[in-house]
């Protein structure tokens, strides 16, 4: 059977003091920082969250070591790149995993409900512009009807007043 290296398991306590598990023995920012270098995959972990504290404990690592001045690789420029990768492979991850997909279906599936919407605003539309000429044809026959009425109302009201003339008696 193959041997396979496991990640060393740091423990960082509330009093701030780092455990290394497998040498069973207290560490510093310096030791932890010499394990990196050697090429050992580490992991740093609050001991009462759990929670892994491995990035914020190299970043610790990398501001420890710019402040004393002992570090000479990591150039301004360098670190600059450093945080302008991060943030590209950051929104990279993001567009490419399932968050990216996400994104993506909720794109998919608010243009779906958009052409839904329009389609039946149109179907609402086209049934109302029938309804309206319905009630157009209906209003201009009943103002047709009314104008008849008008006439026939009139026609009669004449006839009255010949019939009220011809009966009045000669004064």
């Amino acid at each position: 059977m193959e041997h396979v290296e496991q990640v060393r398991v740091i423990k960082r306590y509330a009093n701030r003091k780092l455990y290394d598990t497998r040498d069973s023995r207290y560490v510093t920012l310096d030791h932890i920082a010499e394990l990196v270098r050697n090429g050992e995959d580490v992991k740093v972990l609050d001991n009462r969250s759990k929670r892994d504290l491995t990035k914020v404990t190299l970043a610790q690592i990398i501001y420890e070591e710019q402040k004393s001045g002992n570090a000479t690789a990591w150039s301004v420029r360098s670190l600059r790149d450093f945080i302008q990768e991060g943030r590209e492979r950051l929104f990279s991850t993001l567009k490419e995993g399932p968050v990216g997909k996400l994104v993506g279906r909720a794109e998919e599936l608010g243009a779906e409900v958009r052409e839904a919407a329009d389609d039946r605003v149109r179907a609402l539309l086209e049934g109302a512009a029938a309804h309206i000429k319905q009630l157009q044809a209906e209003v201009t026959r009943l103002q047709a009807r009314i104008e008849e009425l008008e006439v026939k109302v009139r026609q009669a009201a004449d006839r009255s007043q010949r019939k009220q003339d011809s009966a009045e008696p000669p004064e």
